[in-house]
């Protein structure tokens, strides 16, 4: 097997279909449950069930919460048919196990195909540099349109 000598931006695995700005859900259980019916809508999941057991099996290795209000659940999983990221926020703020403050109201979240696990670290550090970016968190907790989320990532990496 050949190995990979480009690594998989955000640009590869975010879909405008895997975007919303309006979770409904009011724990930690709920918003998961609605990322997870994202990536199954999306095609990029076989099995909910299983997905949901290896998101949880992460979440229970340490916070996974980073502060700003911002989350970045994920889950490394035979289920995902195709890596893919998707962003949420919620109407309301969520108790969440996190390193600074313990509420979050934006989540983004990774469901990676097992094949894919090398590419987590590379996918997650494009996230943690574009969320050092104040406006960037700003947009995240006031915009109401997904085209600017859509591309609020996807021209991060390598612009100042």
């Amino acid at each position: 097997m050949a190995a990979h000598v480009t690594h998989m931006t955000i640009e590869d695995v975010i879909q405008r279909s895997c975007i919303n700005l309006h979770l409904t859900g009011r724990t930690k259980e709920e918003i998961i449950m609605e990322m997870t019916d994202m990536f199954f809508n999306a095609g990029a999941l076989s099995s909910k069930e299983l997905f949901l057991k290896d998101v949880y099996q992460r979440e229970m290795e340490g916070p996974t919460g980073i502060g700003n209000q911002v989350a970045i659940p994920h889950g490394k999983s035979d289920a995902v048919v195709r890596t893919s990221m998707a962003v949420g926020r919620a109407d309301y703020e969520i108790e969440w196990e996190t390193l600074g403050d313990g509420k979050s109201r934006v989540f983004v979240m990774f469901a990676v195909n097992s094949a894919d696990k090398s590419e987590l670290v590379s996918l997650l550090s494009q996230v943690a540099v574009a969320l050092c970016d104040d406006k960037v968190i700003e947009t995240l907790l006031l915009t109401e349109d997904v085209e600017e989320i859509f591309t609020l990532f996807n021209h991060k990496e390598g612009s100042k």
